[in-house]
């Protein structure tokens, strides 16, 4: 009985960490094109490519980002999970450029307006980026069909 019980309590308290996240937002789903993604560096400095070379397509909790670059391509995807109204977090499950930063997490905030994504990595109070990542990221993506 005491098994049943306790499993009974964490069958409830699972359900209720994930009532407290928010469903995946319809608006997101699809593909975008980053048209702008800017790179802001610990030393002030940046970097900006306006390439058109990299695509979003998320799908239900994931998303996969696909990069042309002059050694080929490059692809890398992530959990996300929509946090509070124009938030999601993410966690990087794969990469075929930056294998050191799989696993891990970081939140972003996104407005849409008509066929126009922007995100912004929000402040990282309580996650850790690790030093290899940049601390800020801004993109602006279109909506375009999928491959």
């Amino acid at each position: 009985m005491k098994c049943f019980a306790r499993a009974c309590v964490l069958g409830l308290s699972c359900v209720g960490l994930l009532s407290h996240a928010a469903a995946p937002d319809p608006l997101l789903a699809g593909c975008w094109r980053a048209v702008k993604i800017v790179l802001y560096v610990e030393d002030g400095s940046k970097a900006e490519d306006t390439s058109g070379r990299c695509v979003l397509e998320f799908k239900d909790d994931q998303f996969v980002s696909t990069c042309k670059t002059s050694s080929g391509v490059a692809t890398t995807s992530y959990q996300y999970q929509v946090v509070r109204p124009n938030f999601y977090t993410v966690k990087m499950t794969g990469s075929t450029f930056r294998t050191e930063l799989i696993g891990s997490t970081r939140e972003y905030e996104y407005r849409i307006e008509g066929d126009r994504l922007f995100t912004s990595t929000a402040p990282q109070p309580k996650v850790r980026v690790p030093a290899t990542a940049a601390p800020r990221v801004e993109t602006e993506a279109t909506k375009t069909p999928c491959p």
